[in-house]
């Protein structure tokens, strides 16, 4: 959501309706997508679903890190929340990105 003209919750949600609808049960997302904002639709759309009914990927290595409005690089997002990107594929950055898409997507499996 949110490259380069702005995506509602509202037309992403009837999106993933429709995928689900279709019988699409593999979804792939990542931190990146959306700065964060793919992961937690993605966490309120599949979390009433039967959790064994889907695979649910993700990505990891690019960790986002706060900075000031006038700071947040352009990445093409409209209205991207005030992050920086760090790159870190070290095991404990790739913990810690595991960590953080769990906390966005709001689930505790990740296929």
């Amino acid at each position: 959501g949110g490259l380069y003209r702005a995506c509602s919750r509202e037309a992403a949600m009837e999106t993933l309706q429709g995928a689900w609808e279709a019988g699409l049960r593999y979804f792939d997302t990542a931190p990146f997508y959306g700065f964060g904002l793919s992961e937690r639709r993605f966490g309120d759309f599949l979390r009433y679903k039967p959790r064994d009914s889907y695979v649910l990927s993700t990505k990891v290595g690019r960790l986002f890190r706060p900075v000031p409005e006038d700071q947040v690089p352009d990445h093409s997002y409209v209205d991207p929340l005030p992050f920086a990107l760090d790159y870190d594929y070290s095991y404990d950055g790739i913990m810690r990105s595991v960590d953080f898409s769990y906390a966005r997507l709001g689930l505790n499996r990740i296929d």
